[in-house]
């Protein structure tokens, strides 16, 4: 009864260690799912990824378990480099940033004017940087705990 207890409070602790993150694995998995061709192909291959329960492993074995975990303790997911994001406003100023391997992220900056600025965005603990190409820091902002 002891043994089962304590085993039931481990896994606990695993499960409820704080890992909601970007489950990039789920997500890989799931887009990729979306280039294969028609909605027909698409719709054929995620019911066989869900039967098989390929979604279900990436998504609570891999994603829950240890990649979102890594990302939750170390602030980076190890899967998620090459996300990317981009932006338009209204006037028409561009924003686009890439997620490197390393944890760092390349923006690049563009006016409507079509002036550009690229820059990396490094993190360590609570303070971000901003470093031009020559690599020298041109920001730097410190995150309250």
């Amino acid at each position: 009864m002891k043994k089962g207890i304590v085993t039931l409070l481990c896994a606990g602790m695993i499960v409820l260690s704080g890992c909601y993150g970007k489950n990039a694995c789920f997500n890989k998995l799931h887009n990729w799912n979306g280039t294969l061709g028609d909605k027909w192909i698409n719709s054929i291959v995620h019911f066989i990824l869900f039967w098989l329960p390929v979604y279900g492993i990436c998504l609570f074995l891999v994603d829950g378990l240890v990649l979102n975990t890594i990302e939750f303790w170390t602030g980076s997911n190890p899967l998620a480099s090459g996300d990317s994001y981009f932006e338009k406003d209204a006037q028409g100023n561009t924003i686009a940033a890439v997620k490197n391997e390393d944890g760092s992220m390349s923006v690049e900056l563009t006016t409507a004017k079509g002036e550009k600025a690229n820059l990396t965005l490094q993190r360590d603990e609570n303070v971000v940087r901003a470093l031009d190409n020559e690599g020298n820091v041109v920001a730097q902002y410190e995150i309250e705990k």
